[in-house]
Formats: C-alpha cells, sequence, structure tokens
C-alpha cells in the first residue's frame, strides 16, 4: 500500500521535530532582512566554487536571495546537475538491520559488529570500508539507544551527531597525513564526503529552536560527548547548534527499491546552502547509493535560472505551505507561485468549492497574512468572496463552513484507520470526498456549486487513505478508479504548470500498474479482461519508467525496477 502521508519527521522531544525532507534555506529573517536593508553581501567560499566547477551550476550570492544555484547553461529536463556525497548520514532505527551503513542496499546477508550490535554491513568490503569511522564510534553506539530514552530525544539525531563528530576528527587526522600526490584532487572531491567544516556554513536557526528542544538535547549532549574519545569532544553548547543545523538542513535518502520511504538520514552542506525552496520548483534530488544525493532538472530551465527543489507538498494549499514552512523552517515562502495573484493561481482550486452561477471556477479565498498565521488568526468571514471567472459572490462564511464540513470527514475517516483499523468505517468517510475517474458528475464540467473543486487538497488529500482502504477490502477495481483519479489530478495540475515530472506520480503511475497486474489475475480464466487489464498495467508501467528515467535517471534501480515489471507484464 502507499503511505498515507509521505513526510517522515524525526521526532526529538514531544514538540520539536527535524524533518527528514531538504533544507530550508531563507529561514533566519532577520538576518535576511539585515542584509538586504545594509548588510555586505554573504561570500562564496573557493571550495564550494570548486566542487561545482565539473557542474552545469553557478552559484550566486545576492542580497536579495543570499546563496543559491543558478543554471550555467540552457539545460534539458533530465539533467544531471550535482552530486554530494554526505558528510554523514545514518540509517533510520526503523531499518538498521535491513540497510548496509555504508552503501544503503537491502541486506540479503547480514554482518553485524559484535560489540555494539548496531551497525550492519551487506559485504566484507563495506564493512572494511567502515572500519576507520566506526573505530571511533563503536562504544558510543553501544549506549546510545540509553542516552535518548532517558533525554527523550531521538536517536537518530544523537547517532547522525556521533557519526558527524567521527567525521569531524578523521578529516582532522587526514589534514596531518602526507600527500601522496596520486590522486586528481577533483576526482577525491566528487567521490569524497563533504568536510566536516562545511557544516558551519549551514544555517542553525537556533535563536528559533524550541526550549524543550533545547532542554533535552543539552541533557543528551552531556552523556553523550562524556562517552566519546576525548579528540571527538566539543563544548556542548557546540552540540547544540550541530543538532539544530540537522534539524534544519538534514535530507531523507528514500529507499532505492520500494516508495514513500525514507531509510536513512543524511546532512549534505553544499546541498543546503545553494539548492533553494520553490513551490513550484525546476529540479528534484534523489538519493542513491553509497549516501549520495543528486541533483536533477525536472523540466528544461533557462540558462541564469535558479535550480529550485521543494521540501513540502506540492499539492497543499498555499496557507497550509506556507505555515509548515514557518513552523519546520522559520521563513515565509515568497516563491513566484506563492505571490502570484490567488485569482489567477492553482492555488485557487486547491482551498475552495464551484461557484454556484457559473459551475466552471471557484470562489477565491485570499491568502492569509504571515502575521494572522502566526497567531493563529482566522480568516475574516464577515465579506463575500467571489468566483475567479464570473465574479458572483458567495458569503466567505458559507465558503469556509462548506470546507470545514469535508475537512471534519477527512479527520474522522483518518482517524478511523489509525486509532480503530476500521477500513469500512474509514471508507464510508473518505469516499465521498473523493471525486474518482469514473464519476462523472465529479468532473469539473458537471460538478454543481457549492461543491469541493475536483482538485481541492481535501478531495486530494482523501484519495490516498481511501486507496488503501479499498486495496484492504480487496475492491481492487474500485481502487483502481481512485489511482486513476490521483494521477489525473496531478496531470491537470501540470497543464497550471506545475511539475509533470514528480517521483510521486512516478509512484502512482507503478502502483496502477500493480492494481491492474490484480486485476488480470483474478480474470484470468476470462481472455478478454485479462488482455485488456495487462494491457492497462503495462501502459502504466511505462509511464512511471519515462518519469523515473527523468527524475531518477535511466540508471536508478527504481527506474529499471519499474521497466523489469513492464517487461514481465
Amino acid at each position: 500500500m502507499l503511505a498515507e502521508n509521505k513526510k517522515e519527521d524525526i521526532m526529538v522531544s514531544n514538540d520539536p521535530k527535524i524533518e527528514s525532507g531538504p533544507p530550508k534555506k531563507k529561514s533566519n529573517k532577520k538576518k535576511k532582512k539585515s542584509a538586504a536593508a545594509s548588510g555586505p553581501i554573504e561570500p562564496i567560499d573557493p571550495y564550494y566554487e570548486q566542487v561545482m566547477q565539473t557542474y552545469p551550476v553557478f552559484l550566486r550570492s545576492t542580497k536579495a536571495k543570499g546563496r543559491h544555484a543558478t543554471a550555467s547553461k540552457q539545460l534539458d529536463e533530465g539533467t544531471t546537475i550535482f552530486y554530494e556525497q554526505a558528510t554523514a548520514f545514518v540509517v533510520r532505527s526503523d531499518y538498521i538491520d535491513e540497510h548496509c551503513h555504508v552503501c544503503l542496499d537491502l541486506l540479503t546477508t547480514k554482518m553485524m559488529c559484535s560489540d555494539c550490535q548496531k551497525s550492519f554491513y551487506c559485504s566484507k568490503k563495506c564493512f572494511e570500508q567502515d572500519s576507520d569511522t566506526h573505530a571511533l564510534v563503536c562504544s558510543p553506539m553501544a549506549v546510545i539507544d540509553s542516552i535518548a530514552r532517558a533525554t527523550d530525544v531521538d536517536v537518530d539525531l544523537l547517532r547522525l551527531i556521533t557519526l558527524l563528530l567521527a567525521r569531524r576528527q578523521r578529516d582532522n587526522d587526514n589534514k596531518d597525513a602526507p600527500d601522496d600526490g596520486g590522486n586528481d584532487q577533483q576526482k577525491q572531491q566528487a567521490t569524497a564526503p563533504t568536510p566536516f567544516w562545511c557544516t558551519k556554513d549551514l544555517i542553525s536557526h537556533r535563536n528559533h529552536a524550541n526550549p524543550a528542544f533545547v532542554r533535552v538535547v543539552k541533557e543528551a549532549g552531556e552523556r553523550l560527548l562524556s562517552e566519546l574519545p576525548e579528540s571527538m569532544q566539543i563544548p556542548v553548547d557546540d552540540l547544540l547548534t550541530l543538532a539544530c543545523r540537522i534539524n534544519s538542513n538534514a535530507y531523507g535518502l528514500g529507499d532505492n527499491e520500494a516508495r514513500n520511504t525514507d531509510v536513512a538520514l543524511g546532512l549534505f552542506p553544499v546541498s543546503g546552502m545553494f539548492f533553494n525552496h520553490a513551490c513550484n520548483p525546476n529540479c528534484a534530488f534523489v538519493g542513491v547509493q553509497h549516501g549520495q544525493l543528486t541533483f536533477r532538472t525536472i523540466r528544461p530551465v533557462k540558462q541564469g535560472e535558479e535550480l529550485t527543489v521543494t521540501y513540502i507538498d506540492l499539492y497543499a494549499s498555499r496557507d497550509e505551505r506556507r505555515q509548515d514552512l514557518l513552523d519546520s523552517k522559520n521563513f515565509w515562502c515568497k516563491c513566484k507561485r506563492c505571490t502570484s495573484p490567488m485569482e489567477q493561481s492553482v492555488d485557487r482550486f486547491l482551498q475552495s468549492i464551484m461557484c454556484e452561477k457559473c459551475h466552471e471556477d471557484v470562489y477565491v479565498i485570499p491568502p492569509s497574512p504571515m502575521e494572522d498565521l502566526t497567531q493563529g488568526k482566522p480568516l475574516d468571514l464577515s465579506g463575500e468572496w467571489k468566483c475567479a471567472k464570473c465574479g458572483s459572490a458567495a458569503s466567505a462564511q458559507s465558503v469556509t463552513s462548506t470546507i470545514q464540513q469535508a475537512q471534519q470527514m477527512y479527520m474522522e475517516g483518518i482517524m478511523a484507520i489509525r486509532k480503530q483499523r476500521d477500513y469500512r468505517g474509514a471508507r464510508a468517510k473518505l469516499e465521498p470526498l473523493v471525486a474518482s475517474s469514473n464519476n462523472k458528475s465529479t468532473k469539473t464540467e458537471n460538478m454543481k456549486g457549492g461543491d469541493l473543486h475536483p482538485r481541492n487538497a481535501i478531495r486530494f488529500n482523501a484519495s490516498i487513505p481511501l486507496m488503501n482502504c479499498l486495496r484492504h477490502s480487496q475492491d481492487i477495481n474500485a481502487a483502481i478508479n481512485v489511482n486513476r483519479y490521483i494521477i489525473e489530478t496531478m496531470e491537470a495540475h501540470a497543464k497550471e504548470n506545475l511539475p509533470k515530472n514528480t517521483p510521486e506520480i512516478s509512484d502512482f503511475w507503478q502502483n496502477l500498474g500493480e492494481l491492474c497486474q490484480l486485476m488480470a489475475s483474478k480474470n484470468s480464466d476470462r481472455v478478454p479482461l485479462n488482455k485488456r487489464w495487462r494491457k492497462e498495467a503495462k501502459e502504466a508501467f511505462d509511464h512511471a519508467s519515462q518519469v523515473r528515467s527523468i527524475v531518477f535517471g535511466p540508471d536508478h534501480p527504481k527506474t529499471k525496477f519499474v521497466k523489469e515489471l513492464a517487461a514481465s507484464v
């Protein structure tokens, strides 16, 4: 089944979160305002320019945007623009004995460190490759679980801090090592981990850190430091700052075989500094083997255009996206999509209802100002909102009431799954919300006034758990219809200039192919139906392959896997 919520956060204490998504750049509001007003442009260390020499990327630093990356030439979609080896990464605790701690391959043969019993390898080669680093961390790794439990700090945060300090120690050791003169420096930089000193150039957002986060991490840090070799120890205050940098800049590394699953977490300083967020990005970041991160274009990019990725759900409403970024990364999104007039933006469909007069567009709900979101102030419902097409008005109160009722049904459906495992009850709540492709009444041209727009985010959010409910009850045909609706919705957004090539849409094409294969198996004795479902399965796998060839690359394991599925139909 597909995950109902792609986003995976690491919990630190009961309130703060460590995001597994990409780093959130422009989050130090005071710093940015000061720089824009009178401060100097932040310089770019020559090291970073040297690292980028072999890539079609030009690094820039401006008062308006700070550090960012632009295309040095016109780029086709599916172009690899950067690779980075993590300064350090950890396999998440949930998968600690399922993936190799060096190459991230699935473990078919397990080799475990017999001392700490916390490090696993797929081969003697990987075991030996990790030996120098593991010698520094083996003893503390054995007690990190108990430290995490005692202080209510996420164990993966402490494990990543430990490995980062080991990288710092190894970097210091290598400074003193003689240069053999036989290695090409650029080749070394392309394959070696990014040095630890680069992490100090990452914004920490420490001024915005939750007090509970500060308290528990300091306590855990003191205990952890007492377990480390003296050469690896740093002041506990520096450890807290490092934890804040992880909190703001860590990337999740996805499973090369599965979908919607981050199996590892790493710190990639160069990526974090220069690839900024946009709610309509032109690039995607992809985890590959050995703790590497690669960036690829997902649409054509003009020379000089900024290279951006997204940190959040592209199909969430504007207010939700901005709130998410403000809460987790401390910046107010001012990307082109978030600042375009709502009546001209695809965002209007994500949060409103159909016009009761023309039945062709929606009532435009104005975006919330930052002050209102930060203070939890609701929208002013005393007035009216107008249709983007015909200009007819409806009371803000009535529009909001419809949306709130739908949101309540959605939450009741989710709770039925999470708390009671009541898939039948969840289906009853979620199904009325979802515009499935075989239901003509939910097409835009046939929608009645006052209904949620077919692309409303509530409908879309309800569709994934509904599809899982349908699979659970073996109603495969209905699950296929919902899967089609999900893809149709994403493609409709793409016509409004949102990305058409994303990891998510490739996953839904693969899922559709698998569902069609199930239908083919169910109709194995009915030749015409079997043939029809096998044909649709292959077409879906082919679509997934096309998208993944752009997003992941033709040689990525995920692309190869779906090609094998297509060939097997």
